[in-house]
């Protein structure tokens, strides 16, 4: 009986507590909190019970009511009081678990965002939320509607609506568009429209042209603009983060392609190495002068230390110039999850037990992002999911200033981006998200076939290890002599009847007349290639050195052009002895360029 006295009074206690009051003179009404949710560390009262202003009113009510109800229900019948409390809980809790991301979208995007937006509108303290702020849940949805209620005594000047919709377009995910309501006094935020469905090359190929070579084009916008990455400002080194099947290797040919057609331009781009672990994802640039494709670990390891000693290098002529300028260098990974993998494997074959377990290209890796921009050296990373292990350290992974994410999870989106809601990932095809800082914009990849990414990076040049076709000559001789029949001016022949040139030589027949005929030169016959030599201890002999020394040396400074023979490393006797020549000594000092005259 006594703790039916009891609840009877905490009911009817609460029940006075959650009555209106009236405002006498001096006196103001604490604003309501908004529904179902506790305000008090972002509207704290100072006066006294204030810990009773964290519920609703109507939650207030509801539980002194119910509390006189369960003690008149108890009286008059306990068994079914009983079964209608476990009901009545049942259903509570049900409508809490489905609620609960509405709660957490109210908790974690609406509040944080008005209690900014409100000091820049200047709304006075305790003003319900929900009266002032209108933020959907399904943010992602293509009608959704963001609306915010400006003061009427709100001024409105160019900075300070500048200022309010880039924070709301800045922590609303997706891409949203303002407009500026002053009939009604608020503001409304709603996406733009899609990009095209399908953007090919041939539609964007004025924009390619016209691209800068620190700004190449990644891709048209939600009105079909042109959207650009820069080197310079924004995003030194960039990183893809795809699933499988998302245009991770389109991507590439689009960027490559803009890099290679300006090799040629000595303050343009000096060369574009590649590292495919994947072997046939960008053979399309395969001869374009100035584009080098490495497939094996040891060019992996040998391509990235020479990126750093260049890059190295240009920081010691900046140091004695500062106004020094240096053509655009680029290194790009494919498949950096394959990449990180097989570096490690390689590494711990020839690994000592001495040596340190993560392999020293990666600190080279991590070095470059650190370190590329001034010297305008530039890494292009593509990820399958951009984790830290793949990345070289969560450090090396923030150094991407800009990041194209598609076909990503949920985990990947948290791990890169952070921010909530999160957008849904598109399955549309060649459809990517582009992240540079805060910013975010929805682009459509530009479809660049292997055939046209070739085509455009050639640039009208001859590709590497193709000779130029001799001109086509006729090998029918006019029956009259006309100027330009003798074989001195005849076009791609020589006057040497001996046809040692390999061209048409003129043999005079039985009647005297001299007639084109065609004389094969023979090719001559190639040389035999020499053995290589296989093994630590054939190639410590065939040095002259001790087998531990040449061991030391080797992985010092790995030997270009090793490969295997068997179980065993193998080289040719001409890269052993370049590399022996060439090898850094042990206690040898770099002399740096004009410290010595």
């Amino acid at each position: 009986m006594n703790l039916i006295l009891l609840l009877a009074a905490v009911a009817a206690w609460l029940a006075w507590k959650g009555r209106r009051k009236s405002a006498g003179a001096g006196e103001t009404i604490p604003a309501e909190p908004p529904r179902w949710f506790p305000y008090h560390w972002v509207y704290p009262r100072v006066r006294r019970f204030a810990w009773l202003g964290i519920v609703p009113r109507w939650v207030r009510r509801s539980i002194g009511w119910g509390l006189v109800a369960l003690v008149v229900g108890w009286n008059a019948n306990p068994w079914l009081t009983v079964l209608v409390v476990m009901l009545a809980a049942g259903a509570g809790g049900a409508v809490v678990h489905r609620t609960r991301d509405r709660r957490r979208h109210f908790r974690d995007l609406v509040v944080p965002l008005w209690m900014t937006v409100a000091n820049l509108l200047e709304v006075p303290r305790g003003e319900s939320i929900r009266v002032w702020l209108t933020v959907p849940y399904r943010l992602d949805a293509d009608n959704a509607r963001v609306v915010l209620r400006v003061p009427r005594d709100f001024r409105g000047s160019d900075m300070q609506r500048h200022e309010i919709t880039a924070l709301m377009e800045r922590r609303l995910p997706g891409e949203w568009e303002s407009e500026w309501d002053w009939g009604r006094f608020c503001v409304t935020f709603k996406h733009p429209p899609a990009p095209p469905k399908y953007v090919a090359y041939a539609d964007v190929v004025a924009e390619l042209l016209r691209s800068p070579e620190a700004r190449p084009l990644v891709g048209l916008g939600t009105r079909g603009e042109a959207v650009r990455g820069d080197f310079d400002q924004e995003a030194p080194h960039w990183a893809l983060s795809m699933g499988t099947g998302a245009g991770k290797s389109t991507f590439l040919r689009t960027v490559v392609a803009q890099a290679a057609r300006r090799t040629d331009d000595p303050a343009g781009v000096e060369r574009v190495d590649i590292c495919d672990p994947k072997r046939i994802s960008l053979n399309c640039f395969r001869g374009v002068p100035g584009v080098y494709i490495h497939k094996t670990a040891e060019a992996w390891v040998r391509v990235v230390r020479e990126f750093r000693a260049e890059m190295e290098r240009r920081y010691d002529v900046l140091d004695h110039d500062e106004k020094a300028n240096f053509p655009r260098r680029l290194l790009v990974i494919e498949e950096m999850n394959s990449f990180t993998r097989l570096i490690q494997e390689w590494w711990n074959s020839i690994r000592e037990k001495s040596d340190p377990r993560t392999p020293p290209v990666m600190n080279d890796i991590a070095f470059i992002l650190n370190q590329g921009r001034q010297a305008k050296m530039h890494m292009l990373s593509v990820f399958q999911q951009m984790n830290a292990r793949a990345a070289g350290g969560s450090e090396a992974r923030d150094q991407y200033g800009m990041k194209i994410l598609a076909r990503f999870s949920p985990a990947a989106w948290n791990m890169l981006v952070g921010t909530y809601p999160r957008p849904k990932s598109s399955r549309h095809p060649g459809r990517a998200i582009v992240m540079v800082g805060d910013d975010q914009r929805t682009i459509q990849m530009i479809d660049m076939s292997p055939e046209a990414a070739r085509e455009f990076a050639l640039n009208g040049r001859q590709p590497v290890g193709e000779s130029p076709q001799s001109p086509q000559t006729s090998l029918t001789k006019p029956a009259t002599s006309l100027p330009g029949s003798t074989p001195v001016s005849v076009p791609g022949q020589s006057p040497d009847i001996t046809g040692g040139n390999g061209h048409t030589v003129f043999v005079a027949g039985s009647d005297g007349i001299a007639r084109p005929t065609l004389r094969a030169v023979p090719e001559p016959e190639p040389e035999p290639e020499p053995e290589p030599v296989v093994g630590l201890d054939n190639g410590a002999e065939f040095l002259g050195m001790k087998k531990e020394a040449f061991k030391k040396a080797r992985q010092r400074d790995s030997i270009p052009g090793e490969f295997r023979s068997g179980a065993s490393p193998a080289w040719t006797p001409e890269a052993l002895t370049e590399w022996h020549l060439n090898r850094p000594r042990a206690g040898a000092r770099t002399i740096k360029e004009g410290a010595a005259s």
